[in-house]
Formats: C-alpha cells, structure tokens, sequence
C-alpha cells in the first residue's frame, strides 16, 4: 500500500510537471501568435487549434493571391523577370520569353540568366543595379543568337530569320541582392521615328534643288536691283539660306542615323587646333558680342577623328553659347585624359551666359526642340537641329555628351566623353 501511494505520488508529480511544461510551450505560442485576436474564454488548447486554422486560412489566400500575381504577369503586356543574387533567372512570364527568345527556362532547374539570354547591355543593367542599389534603365537593340535560341539539336537553318528587335529595360534592386527585370517592347515606336525620319528626309532631298535655285535667282536679283528694291531682295535670300541650311542639317543627322561609322573619314588631329579654328570661324559673332574663349588644360593632343564633323560639333557649341551669354562673357574649354581600359578624352564647353531652363534640359539633344527664348541675348534663331547634330556626331566617334547648368558660372555646362580613337586611323588607311 504504501508503494502504490508512493508510485501515485511520483506519477501526479510527474503529470503536473508535465502539464506546466505543456502549458508554458502553449504561452509561448500564443504568445508568438499574438497577431491574432486572442480569446480567454477558450482553452489554451482551443486558441491555438483556432490561430492555427486562422494561420491556414491566411496561408491559403497567399498562395491564391500569389497564383493570381503570376496570371496577371503572364498576361501583362511586358516582360517581367526576377534574377538572384547569384544571377540564376528564378521567375519569368510568357512575354519576357517571348521578347529574350527564352526556350529553354525550366522553373524547376536553376540556370544562369547569361545562358538563357546572352545579352551584354542587360547583364551590365543588373550588375548596375544591384551595385547602386537604385533603379536604372536601358534602351538597346536586342540581337538574338542561334546558340540560344534552340537547343542544339533544334537548331536549322531559319536562324537567320531572327531580326534584332528594339527593347527597353527597367532594372529595380529590392532585398536579397535580387533584380527585377521590366522589358518593354519599343520595336514599333522605332520603326514609326524611322518612317517618320524618312519621311523627313525624303522631303528635305526634295526641297534641296528647288531651294538652291531660289537663291540663285534672290543672289541675281541682289546684283540687278536698285538700293530701294535690294533690301528685300537680300532678306529673300537671308531666308532661302536658312531654309537650305535646315535641309542641310536634316539630310547630315539622317546620314548619322544610317551608317555613322561609314560616313566618318577617320585622320590624326590636333584637338587644341580644332577647337580654335572652330572658334575662329565664329569670330566675327563674337566680337560683335565682346565674348572670348579661354582654353585650358592638355596641348599638342591628337586624336583620331572626322575634322568637317568634329568641327561642326565645337561651332554648334560656340554658336549656341553666343547666343546665350551677354556681353563680356566668357566660354572656356578644358581638356583632360583619364587612362581607365583605354584613354578618355574629356572636353568641358563652360559659358556664363543664362544656362539652361530646367524644364528644357532632358530634351534639349533632341530634333527640332527649341528651348525658353527667353534665354536668347540675340535675335538669331537656330534651326532646332544643332545640338542634335553634335549628339549624332559624338556618338558617331564612340563617346558621349551631357548638359548641366555650372554649379560656378551658372551658364551651360556641356560634358564631352570619348575615346581617342587613332586606331580608327590605322584602320581607314588599310
């Protein structure tokens, strides 16, 4: 008897321990699960079989909601991708494989977004992305390959019929080191610029011969006329040449657009040298003005460039910042190189005239865009394509350029990037 009191003591000992432990392990749940509305009420028991079924049935909203995130996506109109933080593609819908030509994707299989998509642009955007850890963006011609179109058993020989298609990517970092990828289909906004651009040229090849009649015949009539009548014939003139040169502008872009390394006849120059020529040309505007150029940093640099293009690019340049600086202003050149992969010529075109208005600065490299004339000190007005000429034109040679109001002059403030080029020399004497 007094072995079995001792034996039922031991075991309720044992029972109420357990019991307590029990119930601390469902405190700390309910205690973890404190989210949810709790009700005293019920057993401990209880509340968790209810948080525990509340649990399921938030779980199972997630995976309708996620379900429904991927339908949306797969029926979007751009193309989404999701890329790790070791650059293994972990989602993509149908319009991203359709846009990349991505075949060979199996969600279930981790593969290197590089070998699925062999895009150069895009896997610097990523790299970029994730590094700043800021959204950036890219426009780029997409060339797809056949060692990555098909499988290689698949391959044939209608691989040529892949054209390159024209695409814009988003890259947005979020946590992990992951990337998303946005693609958005620009091939037919191109393809109607180009329609469009054509059409302008076409116009502007037509117009060229009427036009150079016309001033002919207004330079005759300038020879031919009395002093009453020549006044109006000389402004007949003024206008014809600037309706030829308009056309000229127009027809020189559109040569750019077409084949901008074929158009350049590549020789060694002396920038310095250039750029004053440049300068010189426009002396006369100048002085009328009381404007000088001071220039500052390297001498005796050569480069591999066009001399008619690369002199067109520092007179649209001066050109501009005389119409914008007052008198006894002041445009400065400074010339630097950087020896990163290979040499960088950078060229800083500073005035201190009235700068840019913020609102025209995005646009002000594109056609015809004409900006606040406000900011104009003279009456000449400029055709609307001259910037966009030196855009074409640096972009020909391989390099850059960028505009900013002088955080010192507070005038414009145009950046110039690009390669030396004197391999391209070389190269157009073979």
């Amino acid at each position: 008897m007094i072995q079995f009191l001792f034996g039922l003591v031991i075991g309720l000992s044992f029972f109420f321990w357990k019991q307590r432990q029990v119930d601390k392990q469902l405190n700390n749940v309910l205690h973890s699960l404190s989210n949810f509305e709790q009700i005293p009420s019920l057993s401990k028991v209880s509340q968790v079989r209810r948080t525990v079924n509340l649990l399921n049935e938030d779980y199972t909203l997630l995976l309708n909601e996620r379900d429904l995130f991927k339908q949306i996506l797969d029926k979007a109109p751009f193309g989404y991708l999701r890329i790790d933080a070791d650059n293994h593609l972990i989602e993509c819908n149908k319009q991203a494989k359709k846009l990349l030509f991505i075949q060979r994707w199996n969600p279930e299989k981790s593969r290197l977004f590089l070998e699925l998509v062999r895009s150069y642009e895009l896997d610097q955007l990523i790299q970029q992305a994730r590094k700043t850890a800021h959204k950036l963006s890219i426009k780029w011609s997409f060339f797809p390959t056949s060692n990555y179109i098909l499988d290689d058993a698949n391959i044939n020989n209608n691989i040529e019929s892949y054209e390159p298609i024209f695409l814009k990517a988003i890259a947005l970092p979020v946590e992990d080191d992951q990337v998303i990828i946005i693609i958005e289909n620009r091939q037919i906004i191109k393809e109607l610029s180009q329609k469009r651009e054509q059409a302008y040229t076409d116009l502007s090849h037509e117009l060229r011969t009427p036009l150079t009649s016309m001033s002919l015949l207004a330079e005759t009539l300038i020879k031919h006329n009395e002093n009453n009548n020549k006044i109006w014939a000389e402004q007949i003139y003024q206008e014809i040449n600037r309706l030829i040169n308009l056309v000229e502008n127009w027809l020189k872009i559109a040569q750019l657009d077409g084949n901008p390394y074929d158009n350049l006849q590549w020789q060694k120059l002396d920038l310095q040298q250039l750029i004053i020529s440049a300068w010189q040309s426009l002396a006369i505007l100048a002085e009328k003005e009381q404007i000088s150029l001071e220039y500052k940093g390297l001498e005796n640099l050569i480069i591999g460039a066009d001399l008619n293009c690369l002199t067109q690019v520092f007179v649209n340049l001066f050109d501009n910042s005389i119409k914008h600086t007052g008198t006894n202003g002041r445009i400065t050149v400074n010339v630097t190189e950087s020896n990163l992969d290979q040499p960088i010529i950078t060229i800083d075109v500073i005035d201190n005239g009235n700068g840019f208005n913020p609102k025209d600065l995005p646009h002000i490299f594109e056609r015809l865009y004409r900006g606040d004339k406000s900011r104009a000190r003279t009456s000449r007005e400029g055709s609307g394509l001259g910037l966009s000429i030196v855009k074409q034109i640096i972009n020909a040679h391989g390099g850059s350029i960028s505009a900013q109001n002088h955080p010192t002059t507070k005038g414009a403030w145009f950046q110039i990037c690009f390669p030396k080029n004197l391999s391209k020399t070389e190269e157009s004497l073979l």
